[in-house]
């Protein structure tokens, strides 16, 4: 069966959830309004908000969902046509429209800077995981494209619509973080005690991902004894909305860090040096995103200049989990 669609209550679209629903209006708002779609993706993350399947939202999963008519209430037809799907709509027909003028202007854009050749799609590795974080300012790395329509990944803490912004300043070529990372990594698994200690990160990973369940299962059963505080008249009635507002901020924060340990406590790590390399060269985007959260603490990225094709000695800092914990993402590094 099909995940439900983000914003609906069900499989079959047969309502909507509140905060979801305006949620993606507002991220729609800003891509109608000339923002990209990792602009959109930030916003969704800022709001503590998750995919329905509880991945975090990139510039990528944000373009495959507005450009799904289900969110205006809409179906296409065979021919292309889009016609009243006869369910809930979170979008109008009309603010539809204005995503896919969006997305032509865009296709047509990248088209004349590329001289008439589109870029593939790229499938961002590390992003999701928050493993990499801008060494200037500690926030998460996500997916973005450039005006040319080369992959890159960007500073999430650049001004949006919505905010101001703090920094943004720290971007990197896709292909050139990624290479490098999996290079280091693969390289790493040819030590005689990474494999030792990827177990012992497993099991590290399954242990924090049972508390944080429990942590999550508490949070929940607090928020169902709220009712029951307000008719005994133990709390106010707002005092239940604030509390409940901040549990599900909790909620999805702590549902995102069970299923990034998750994904990596399932990731295969025995076997012979050539059969771990074999299995990463083969292994899907999750499955790399999984082995890096066992193998890294944290990947720091710093700046490295305009149009910069090579990485200098320092711009990008692993913080190995078989050596000390790391400062906080952000502070000055000795």
């Amino acid at each position: 069966m099909a995940p439900r669609i983000f914003g609906f209550s069900d499989v079959a679209k047969s309502g909507l959830l509140g905060e979801e629903a305006d949620a993606l209006l507002e991220a729609a708002l800003l891509r109608i309004n000339g923002g990209p779609f990792s602009a959109s993706a930030a916003y969704l993350h800022g709001r503590g908000l998750v995919g329905s399947l509880g991945a975090e939202f990139t510039g990528q999963t944000v373009a495959r969902l507005f450009r799904n008519p289900a969110i205006a209430g809409l179906k296409r037809e065979p021919d292309g046509s889009l016609v009243d799907a006869g369910h809930p709509r979170i979008l109008t027909p009309e603010q539809f429209a204005q995503l896919e003028e969006r997305d032509a202007e865009d296709a047509k854009k990248k088209s004349s800077d590329s001289g008439g050749e589109a870029t593939d799609a790229y499938e961002y590795v590390y992003g999701s995981s928050d493993l990499v974080v801008c060494g200037l300012c500690g926030a998460y790395f996500h997916g973005l494209r450039t005006n040319s329509g080369h992959p890159g990944y960007c500073c999430s803490a650049a001004p949006r619509a919505d905010r101001p912004g703090t920094c943004g300043r720290v971007r990197i070529s896709a292909q050139l973080l990624e290479d490098h990372l999996g290079e280091q990594l693969v390289a790493r698994l040819s030590l005689p005690a990474t494999q030792r200690d990827l177990e012992d990160a497993r099991e590290d990973a399954r242990t924090l991902a049972a508390e944080l369940r429990k942590e999550l299962d508490d949070l929940n059963a607090g928020v169902d004894s709220l009712a029951g505080m307000v008719l005994r008249h133990e709390i106010t009635a707002s005092s239940a909305k604030s509390a409940k507002t901040d549990a599900k901020r909790q909620q999805k924060e702590l549902a995102r860090r069970i299923r990034v340990l998750e994904r990596a406590a399932a990731t295969p790590v025995t076997g012979s040096v050539p059969e771990l390399v074999a299995w990463w060269n083969s292994a899907s985007v999750e499955a790399k995103a999984g082995l890096a959260q066992l193998m890294l603490y944290r990947v720091d990225v710093f700046p490295g200049g305009q149009g910069v094709r090579t990485l200098k000695p320092g711009r990008v800092k692993l913080w190995w989990r078989n050596q000390p914990p790391p400062p906080p993402a952000g502070e000055p590094q000795e």
